[in-house]
């Protein structure tokens, strides 16, 4: 294989990885910018996207990435809680 054929190869796979990747993963949710947007969406979408709008040069954050990372979040708490069913006392 030739230098210039991997070159090639290897930017197509990368490519791929980054069109397929889902709108979660391309924040970073350890970053302040995240972490503050993120408290915002749990105030409702009308905040987070007042946020948005007002931090856009500085956090570089997109709406709809926001909200899709803030729902995957939601849906992940649902899921790890646990219920017991009420003891029957008769």
């Amino acid at each position: 294989m030739t230098r210039f054929t991997f070159k090639l190869c290897s930017g197509a796979l990368v490519a791929a990885a980054l069109v397929s990747a889902s709108p979660a993963f391309a924040l970073e949710a350890s970053s302040v910018g995240v972490r503050l947007a993120l408290a915002q969406a749990a105030q409702g979408p009308d905040q987070l996207r007042r946020f948005v709008q007002r931090t856009r040069a500085i956090y570089l954050l997109n709406f709809d990435e926001v909200m899709a990372l803030a729902e995957s979040n939601r849906v992940a708490s649902i899921e790890s809680q646990t219920t017991v069913a009420p003891a029957d006392t008769r």
